[in-house]
């Protein structure tokens, strides 16, 4: 069996696989508590494998291109497509910045859909300007579009809010339609991904909700997280509508760590929801971190248009590397002396 260490007291975790295309398994006559015990075994394996579709652990692989050393990840989180609450047009315009700008690429955290239910909330779908099931098939056009263009890197694929109340009312797993087609993983909240960047490997926690929330930290639950669940550089976190971005380092020695939380905020910037419980609106997400490729480097950066204008520069000053590297090549093969343009 697949196991993988997660945490810093060694606590190992099962790595679901993929769902397979299994027959249905018939389930015997049960009349004694060995053959209940066998059945329940037996049946618990075979749904892991059938029906399950998210995981606790990923691997994936993302290499700056454009003569880049770096990528740019950004926390997709809490967008809430169909609510009458969102800006739309700053949802639109994000989504287009991370599709259009070289090596910026996504993760989504949850509550990418509204998803509200007569059977959860009865007066959800009042403000919601689309069926749980239309938003489902419109919205995967989007997602097509990103992971058609290699920007989408993975997401969680199941929580309890929004889209989890489909499963928990009626059995339906909204996220087994809504990527299908879509090959990356879904990961369970508190999944694992490692990121490999060119030399280097990041080992990111993907939280939707967490258990240390603070009104006076946005960022201490994914700290917290860190330190006491997810053996990990990087944390991402979502639920509460709080955009934060914190760099730290962890030093223990003789070991020290590059660290970073990011807080993705939201689209539902006009938020009756955040105004009637805390007084104040949802604040504008899109938050990510920069990693580094032929070093290890972490940086966080708050506004993805500012991501946008350091993701163009550095390619800038790829191409600009490449042509001095051509000039003094020139100047070797000519026994010239080169000159360097700034």
């Amino acid at each position: 069996m697949n196991r993988l260490i997660i945490d810093g007291k060694g606590t190992e975790r099962i790595i679901f696989p993929a769902p397979e295309a299994l027959p249905p398994i018939k389930r015997p006559e049960i009349t004694s508590y060995k053959e209940a015990l066998e059945w329940n075994i037996a049946h618990q394996k075979h749904t892991e494998k059938a029906v399950s579709f998210t995981q606790e652990y990923a691997k994936v692989v993302c290499n700056p291109v454009a003569l880049s050393n770096r990528i740019h990840v950004v926390n997709i989180a809490d967008l809430h497509w169909g609510h009458l609450d969102v800006d739309y047009g700053f949802l639109d315009k994000s989504l287009q910045t991370i599709e259009d700008t070289p090596n910026m690429v996504g993760i989504l955290t949850w509550n990418t859909l509204d998803a509200a239910i007569p059977a959860k909330f009865p007066d959800g779908v009042m403000w919601s300007g689309q069926t749980a099931q239309e938003q489902v098939y419109t919205f995967r056009d989007k997602l097509k579009s990103l992971y058609d263009k290699g920007k989408i890197l993975a997401a969680i694929g199941d929580a309890s809010c929004h889209e989890g109340w489909g499963k928990r009312a009626t059995g339906w797993m909204i996220y087994r339609e809504l990527f299908e087609g879509i090959d990356v993983p879904l990961l369970l909240n508190g999944g694992i991904l490692d990121l490999s960047v060119g030399e280097q490997t990041y080992r990111i926690g993907l939280f939707h909700k967490t258990r240390y929330w603070s009104s006076l930290n946005k960022g201490h639950g994914g700290e917290r997280m860190m330190d006491r669940i997810a053996d990990c550089q990087i944390v991402f976190t979502a639920h509460n509508h709080w955009a934060v971005t914190q760099r730290s380092t962890r030093f223990n020695e003789p070991f020290r760590k590059a660290t970073a939380v990011v807080a993705g905020g939201t689209c539902k910037l006009f938020d009756k929801f955040s105004r009637s419980n805390w007084g104040t609106d949802g604040e504008p997400g899109f938050q990510g971190v920069t990693l580094w490729a032929d070093k290890e480097g972490i940086e966080t950066v708050f506004d993805i248009e500012k991501a946008k204008e350091l993701m163009l520069d550095a390619v800038k000053d790829g191409e600009e590397k490449k042509i001095q590297a051509l000039r003094k090549e020139i100047a070797r093969i000519s026994g010239n002396e080169v000159v360097e343009y700034r």
